[in-house]
């Protein structure tokens, strides 16, 4: 079986690794999100290495960061060092789920949270995984993305 271990700090966007910050930045602005950076409830960062065990076995690294407002959820990812993508959602559009409450987990132990629903630039719905640590950001991050989906729900 795979592990994963994950590590999150909360942060300014000034503060996410440069790659993060532009990604996030250019979609934003790509999409007219232009009242999301302003607004920040939190934002976060999380390093996560993965061991693969079996014939394909070895290491794979993943940096990504994520922020919510009271509109968006924003998130990005850098895989390996070498390939960014970045992502978004009106909180009215998605829900959030804890990974651990999946069955995938006992497949796949990890630990943060799947985002279901509709994203922007997007006409169908989907699912992403954001990962976060177990540590005191990563579970703050989660509370924060909850209170801010139910004010939405209201």
């Amino acid at each position: 079986m795979n592990s994963t271990t994950c590590s999150t700090r909360a942060c300014t966007l000034d503060e996410l690794n440069p790659s993060l910050k532009t990604a996030m930045h250019a979609h934003t602005q790509h999409y007219g999100m232009d009242d999301s950076e302003s607004n920040i409830l939190m934002c976060c960062e999380t390093k996560s290495l993965m061991q693969k065990n079996g014939l394909f076995g070895g290491q794979e690294t993943s940096l990504s960061a994520a922020y919510v407002t009271p509109k968006w959820l924003v998130w990005a990812v850098l895989s390996n060092g070498n390939t960014v993508s970045a992502g978004s959602a009106l909180l009215s559009q998605i829900e959030a789920r804890s990974y651990e409450t999946t069955a995938m987990y006992a497949i796949m132990p990890n630990h943060g949270l799947n985002i279901t629903g509709r994203y922007t630039g997007g006409n169908r719905t989907g699912m992403t995984f954001i990962s976060l640590g177990t540590e005191p950001d990563g579970q703050n991050f989660q509370q924060v993305l909850k209170k801010a989906l139910n004010k939405t729900a209201k």
